[in-house]
């Protein structure tokens, strides 16, 4: 779930240019050819001849789906985070993203596949757009009104969020994907080389933990159904930081309970716990499995930890000096999990040792070689390291 939070914009710098990256160009058609940040070139184009009602008729051969080729009057709502809002005549609305993440809310539409998978959800999808081929440029809506993640928890608990972001989960689990495990690890390390964080973290996943169509959905209003979803484009600092991967329902439910959190809407762990057992509820049973969720196999832990890095860089990249030290200050703490994890694997290594050792002694009994005592030893040892491991194995939440 992402922040469709409403910002004015300055007379410098709209809330979508990262100014704590680079300096906005005085002209915005110069994005077209690339400005250079210290995580890579930033790519978008001059959104506003499209605040005119002549541009959306230029555009109609170059467009997809049901564009509105004749529109009459256009009306800048507001600038966020991810781009603008528009409102065209009476009955559409228009998401323009000035600077281009890739094609991950169009495709959402225009694969078959998918787009029938999530029939039937609140989702809303685009009834058309425009595409770069380095992203969407704009995409049509059924009128909507966009809300602010603030608005919404306000409403109503985050547990409520995580059942709606979990059926999004549920819809798309016939278009899940095995486990990817290298690659998630490697996003990582990307992200911590671009931030160049003092930790470092990685992950044993699980089988039971699988890849997802990539969705980031933000909370709207349509007029006369109330609050539905809507796609959101990839955020500019996971574009910038680390190649685009599909990846667990898991880590977008981590990364929405992180944004919260910095909302201060959590008071105390059973309502982190009610959160995430929320998700659960409406997902497949192996996503929220003990393996899936044990903190030794990076688990709840592992997507949390890459959620405050991706709003560390958000921070970073959009200044903002009060969130980047939030971050900081809970990326400070990683290394007492770690520290945790490290001897719990030299524990592990002592369970596994001790119990083959008492079951090869155990053999050699029954031979005839009298080991019975050191067996019992062996076998006691292997059960005193497994509770030990048990009792400090850090909670999934």
């Amino acid at each position: 779930m992402e922040d469709g939070r409403e910002a004015v914009p300055s007379d410098d710098a709209p809330p979508w240019f990262p100014t704590g990256l680079v300096v906005m160009p005085e002209r915005l058609d110069s994005l077209e050819g690339g400005l250079p940040t210290p995580w890579g070139r930033l790519h978008g184009w001059d959104p506003k001849p499209a605040f005119h009602a002549a541009w959306w008729s230029e555009q109609a051969d170059r467009a997809w789906g049901e564009w509105p080729a004749s529109v009459s009057t256009v009306e800048v709502v507001a600038h966020h985070r991810w781009g603008v809002e528009v409102h065209l005549d009476d009955h559409l609305t228009a998401h323009v993203y000035p600077l281009q993440t890739g094609h991950e809310v169009s495709t959402l539409a225009l694969h078959e596949a998918w787009r029938t998978a999530l029939e039937g959800t609140e989702l809303r999808l685009p009834v058309g757009g425009l595409k770069h081929e380095r992203g969407d440029t704009v995409n049509v809506f059924p009128r909507h009104r966009m809300s602010s993640l603030e608005s919404e928890v306000d409403a109503s608990p985050p547990a409520t969020l995580a059942t709606r972001l979990g059926r999004l989960h549920a819809a798309l689990a016939a278009h899940a994907t095995p486990n990817a495990e290298r690659r998630w690890n490697e996003r990582l390390k990307a992200i911590e080389d671009r931030l160049k964080t003092h930790t470092l973290w990685r992950a044993p996943h699980t089988n039971a933990v699988e890849g997802l169509p990539p969705v980031h959905p933000c909370v709207a209003t349509i007029e006369a159904e109330g609050s539905v979803l809507v796609p959101l484009p990839r955020p500019l600092a996971n574009h910038l930081l680390c190649q685009p991967q599909r990846r667990p329902g898991l880590a977008n439910a981590a990364a929405l309970e992180q944004e919260l959190a910095l909302l201060d809407r959590f008071t105390n762990l059973s309502e982190r716990e009610a959160f995430y057992a929320a998700w659960a509820e409406t997902v497949p049973g192996a996503w929220s499995s003990p393996s899936a969720w044990s903190s030794a196999n990076g688990g709840v832990w592992i997507w949390r930890y890459e959620a405050m890095l991706l709003l560390l860089a958000e921070a970073r990249a959009f200044g903002m000096p009060d969130q980047a030290k939030r971050c900081e200050a809970w990326l400070r703490d990683v290394s007492r999990i770690q520290a945790r994890l490290g001897e719990l694997r030299t524990v592990l290594a002592v369970r596994k040792g001790t119990m083959w050792s008492a079951l090869v002694a155990g053999a050699w009994s029954v031979g005839g070689a009298g080991a019975w005592p050191l067996t019992a030893v062996l076998a006691a040892v292997s059960l005193v390291a497994h509770g030990v491991y048990r009792q400090r194995l850090p909670a999934p939440i």
